[in-house]
C-alpha cells in the first residue's frame, strides 16, 4: 500500500498480492516491515458513497498484535468466569483459528484450563474454559502495634488463607527480619514455587510520602515518622508495595463492589481510619493526606486525640474508644447485651452511632456519595443499626431528602491486608 498527498487530498494506492506471487511475498516477509491498518467499512444511504473509513494507522508489529489478542482472550475469560471457544470468537469478533491459537498458548503457560463441557445444544458439546485462579498468588500484610495480619489472595482477589501473627512492632532490624521470615513462611505454605508469588502488599498505620519511600506521619506505630520503607521490606524477597491501611481497605471494598463509583469508606478498626473513592479510584490527595476523616473535629475541645488535637472522630468512633467505655467486657458480650436491649449497653452503642452519623452527614456536604463501613466492628452491625444511622443523618431538614446508601464491607479486620495485595492481582491480570 502506498499513500500520496496532492492538492490537499490523500490518495491511497493498494497493492494486492496474488497467492501465487510467492517471490514478492517472500521479499516483503524478509523486510519484516509489517503494519496493521485498522479500518471500518461504512455504508451511506447513497450507495455511490460506499467506501472504507480508516480509523488509524497504528504501525503495530505482528508481535504486538499477537500480544493484544492474547490479552483480549484472557480478559474475556476472566470477565465471564467460564466461556466456550465459540463464545469467545463471537464476543471478541475474532476468528476461531486465532482464538484457538491463543487458548493453546495461555493453556501451555498455565493461565487457563478446560473444566468440563456445556450441555449440548444439538451438536458437539462445547468445552468450558476458565482461568486458573491460583496461577499467581499475592500476599498482603497488615502491620499493627501488637500483631501482623497476613492474607493470600488469588487472581480474582478471593482469600485463599488468612492468619494472625502476634508480635509487637518495633522499628528495629530484629523486627524487620521477623517480618520477612513470617511472610516467607506464609507464602511457602501457600505456594511452594516462589515464581508464582506476584508480590507482597503491606498496609501500615501511617501516612506515606508521595513517592512512597518513607512514612511522613506515623504516631500509632511507635512514632514511625521518617521510617524508610526500604528498611521495613529489606528481608522480604518479593516485589513490595506499601499503602496506608485505610486506603488499602477502601481498595479491597471497591474491588468487591465494582458498581460503586464514588464512596466514603470508614475503617472501624481499633484505630479509626477513612478514605475517599472518586470515580472508582482511591483518592490520595496532593500530599497523601486525602480522606483522613478520623481527624475531623466533631466535639470542639473534646477528648484528646493522638494527633495532638481534641474532639476528633477518632476519639469517639474507634473500636478502642468503644472498648474503653465497655470497661473490660468483650465485644461479643457487649453486643449480646445491646441486642437484648440492656439499657446501659444500648445507650453506649447509640451514642457511638450518633457520632458516626454526625461525621457521615458532615462529609456528605462535601462529597454526596455512598458510604461503606469496613473493618473490625462491621460484623457486629445489624440492619437496625444501619436504619438508626440513616435516621440520624436525615433528621435535619436539609438532609431529609438525601439518598444515602450505607453498605457493610465484606472483609472485616483483614480488609487492609487484602487491599494491599490487590494491586499485584490487578497488575498481573492486566499484564497478561
Amino acid at each position: 500500500m502506498e499513500t500520496k498527498k496532492a492538492s490537499g487530498k490523500t490518495t491511497i494506492i493498494f497493492i494486492f498480492i496474488c497467492a501465487k506471487c510467492t517471490n514478492l511475498k517472500n521479499i516483503l516477509k524478509k523486510t519484516r516491515k509489517y503494519a496493521i491498518l485498522s479500518h471500518r467499512i461504512t455504508f451511506d444511504q447513497d450507495k455511490s458513497k460506499r467506501g472504507i473509513s480508516y480509523m488509524s494507522n497504528s504501525g503495530m508489529t505482528t508481535i504486538e498484535v499477537k500480544r493484544i489478542n492474547r490479552s483480549k482472550v484472557y480478559q474475556m475469560i476472566y470477565e465471564k468466569h467460564s466461556i466456550s471457544k465459540q463464545e469467545l470468537s463471537q464476543e471478541l469478533h475474532m476468528g476461531l483459528t486465532t482464538v484457538s491459537q491463543n487458548l493453546k498458548a495461555l493453556e501451555e503457560d498455565g493461565w487457563i484450563h478446560r473444566t468440563g463441557y456445556y450441555e449440548s445444544t444439538g451438536g458437539r458439546k462445547a468445552q468450558a474454559i476458565e482461568i486458573v485462579p491460583n496461577a499467581r498468588i499475592a500476599i498482603g500484610a497488615f502491620i499493627l502495634k501488637r500483631s501482623i495480619l497476613l492474607v493470600a489472595v488469588d487472581l480474582y482477589g478471593n482469600v485463599i488463607e488468612q492468619k494472625m501473627v502476634a508480635e509487637n512492632f518495633s522499628a528495629t532490624e530484629l523486627y524487620y527480619q521477623f517480618l520477612g521470615k513470617e511472610i516467607m513462611r506464609f507464602a511457602n505454605h501457600i505456594e511452594s514455587n516462589p515464581d508464582k508469588i506476584s508480590g507482597v502488599g503491606i498496609a501500615i498505620q501511617g501516612v506515606l510520602s508521595p513517592d512512597r519511600s518513607k512514612i511522613q506521619y506515623g504516631k500509632l506505630l511507635q512514632h514511625t515518622t521518617g521510617l524508610n520503607i526500604s528498611d521495613l521490606t529489606r528481608y522480604i524477597p518479593y516485589p513490595c508495595f506499601t499503602e496506608h491501611d485505610s486506603k488499602a481497605a477502601a481498595f479491597a471494598e471497591i474491588w468487591s463492589q465494582p458498581q460503586l463509583s464514588d464512596a466514603v469508606v470508614f475503617l472501624l478498626n481499633k484505630n479509626l481510619g477513612s478514605a475517599l473513592v472518586i470515580h472508582g479510584e482511591v483518592h490520595q490527595g496532593k500530599s497523601m493526606h486525602s480522606g483522613t476523616i478520623e481527624h475531623m473535629c466533631i466535639i470542639p475541645d473534646g477528648k484528646p486525640c493522638y494527633c495532638g488535637g481534641r474532639g476528633c472522630l477518632e476519639a469517639y468512633c474507634s473500636a478502642e474508644s468503644l472498648q474503653n467505655q465497655i470497661q473490660g467486657r468483650s465485644f461479643e458480650d457487649f453486643f449480646h447485651s445491646v441486642r437484648k436491649n440492656e439499657l446501659q449497653s444500648k445507650a453506649i452503642w447509640e451514642e457511638y452511632l450518633s457520632k458516626l452519623a454526625d461525621a457521615i452527614r458532615n462529609v456528605n456536604t462535601v462529597i454526596d456519595s455512598d458510604v461503606i463501613l469496613s473493618g473490625f466492628l462491621v460484623p457486629y452491625f445489624t440492619e437496625a443499626d444501619l436504619k438508626f444511622l440513616k435516621q440520624k443523618i436525615t433528621a435535619l431538614p436539609f438532609f431529609a431528602e438525601r439518598d444515602i446508601t450505607i453498605l457493610l464491607g465484606k472483609h472485616g479486620e483483614f480488609a487492609p491486608a487484602i487491599g494491599a495485595a490487590l494491586p499485584f492481582v490487578k497488575n498481573t491480570v492486566e499484564g497478561i
